[in-house]
């Protein structure tokens, strides 16, 4: 039997989950800065106290919505990675100075960014009533995310030790290619980079389909309704 959940907690997870998605965001702006100024390595910076403050926020939008949950422990149970996600973990490194490679800890800089990526899924899911409409925004921005952080980690760890990458734009020149698998002139040399680019190769492979199939889906649609319209 579905119980309809009051107005005021759907109004309170649609602005929580946006300004998860809000949050995230910043997290985004912010390790980007410190990737593309070459910041990434230099001790502490500013991304690690921007992320501690953002994943409060998330420790306490987790703590919201368990308390308004209308079953608490089947909400924890199926909720608990949103816990982990929320974790400061570069705050808590730099802390209790754990001894981390610097390569490391800076891919461990983007776990919290996926809780943003998941308060995105479920505000798609509230807003878009379509529900294919729903499933390739959620893709669409999936794809977008993975391509730039892939870009974002490549640049760190390529442009110090290969020469075929000297900016930024290299990185994208050398994502396009990969994402497309048409295969690009840039050729890895460290483990992370040959890690990056195999991990794009697949997210095309998988992703594109997915293009291609909701494009196919709208177009019948559409004939459909422009048969009905004509029929006499």
């Amino acid at each position: 039997m579905n119980v309809t959940e009051p107005r005021w907690k759907t109004v309170m997870t649609k602005v929580l989950n946006l300004l998860g998605v809000a949050a995230s965001l910043i997290l985004i702006t912010s390790i980007s800065f410190e990737a593309l100024t070459n910041a990434t390595f230099s001790g502490e910076t500013i991304y690690t106290r921007i992320q501690l403050g953002v994943c409060l926020y998330f420790l306490l939008d987790f703590l919201l919505l368990l308390v308004t949950a209308r079953d608490r422990w089947r909400f924890f149970s199926r909720n608990f990675i949103l816990i982990l996600l929320s974790v400061p973990y570069a705050w808590l490194v730099d802390y209790f100075a754990f001894d981390f490679s610097s390569e490391t800890l800076y891919v461990i800089h983007f776990l919290p960014i996926v809780r943003g990526g998941i308060a995105l899924a479920v505000l798609v899911k509230m807003v878009v009533s379509n529900r294919i409409s729903g499933l390739f925004i959620v893709y669409l921005a999936l794809f977008f995310a993975i391509s730039y952080f892939q870009t974002l980690i490549f640049y760190v760890f390529e442009a110090r030790v290969n020469p075929l990458v000297k900016s930024y734009p290299d990185a994208l020149w050398w994502a396009s290619m990969t994402v497309t698998t048409v295969g690009s002139n840039i050729i890895p040399v460290t483990t992370i980079g040959k890690i990056c680019t195999a991990v794009l190769a697949v997210v095309g492979m998988t992703t594109f389909p997915i293009f291609t199939a909701y494009i196919t889906a709208l177009v019948h649609n559409f004939n459909e309704r422009e048969k009905k319209r004509v029929r006499p």
